[in-house]
C-alpha cells in the first residue's frame, strides 16, 4: 500500500492516515475510526477501534459497562460479560518515528482474516489504537529525516 517495504522508511502522517482510512474502509465490520481532535498545525488526531464484528456495533454499551466497573456511572455491569479495553497510544515524540510504524503493523495484523488468534482474542477484546499523538512533532522529524538520510545505511554505532 504505501510503495515501500514497511520499517524501510518513515511514512509522514497524511500517508499513515490514508493507510487507517483505508484499512478500516477494507474492514469497516470490525473497524472503526473516529476524529478527536486537530493539532496546533491543523493535523487530524485519529482513535481506530478494531473488535469482532458483534463489539463493533456494541462500542457504547462497551464503554458504559467499563465504567460502571469502575465505579465511574451508576449501574452494575455484567462483569463476565463485560469485554476488555485495551488503548495502544504511539508516537507521543516526534523524533521517536518508528512507533507509528509499528502502530500500522499491529492494526494490519489484528484484522488479518488468517490470523486465529487475533479473532479469538477480538471475541472478548476492544482495541482503541491512537496511531499517532504527535503528528505535527512526527512530521517535522519524518521530513527533517528525509532530508538529511544518506542512499547507503552507515553501519557505524556513532553515525
Amino acid at each position: 500500500y504505501l510503495g515501500y517495504e514497511l520499517g524501510t522508511r518513515y511514512t509522514p502522517h497524511h500517508k499513515l492516515v490514508e493507510y487507517c482510512k483505508t484499512l478500516v474502509q477494507n474492514n469497516s465490520a470490525m473497524m472503526k475510526m473516529e476524529q478527536y481532535g486537530e493539532t496546533n498545525e491543523h493535523r487530524p488526531l485519529y482513535l481506530i477501534y478494531i473488535s469482532s464484528a458483534e463489539n463493533i456495533k456494541n462500542l457504547e454499551q462497551i464503554r458504559k459497562g467499563n465504567l460502571q466497573l469502575a465505579g465511574d456511572e451508576p449501574g452494575s455491569a455484567a462483569v463476565a460479560n463485560q469485554k476488555v479495553i485495551v488503548w495502544l497510544s504511539y508516537n507521543v515524540h516526534g523524533n521517536e518515528p518508528s512507533s507509528s510504524e509499528a502502530a500500522m503493523k499491529t492494526m494490519h495484523a489484528l484484522v488479518q482474516s488468517n490470523n486465529a488468534k487475533a479473532k479469538q482474542w477480538l471475541e472478548n477484546t476492544v482495541v482503541i489504537i491512537d496511531p499517532c499523538l504527535n503528528p505535527d512533532g512526527r512530521d517535522r522529524y519524518v521530513h527533517w529525516f528525509n532530508s538529511v538520510v544518506g542512499a547507503h545505511y552507515n553501519a557505524e554505532p556513532q553515525s
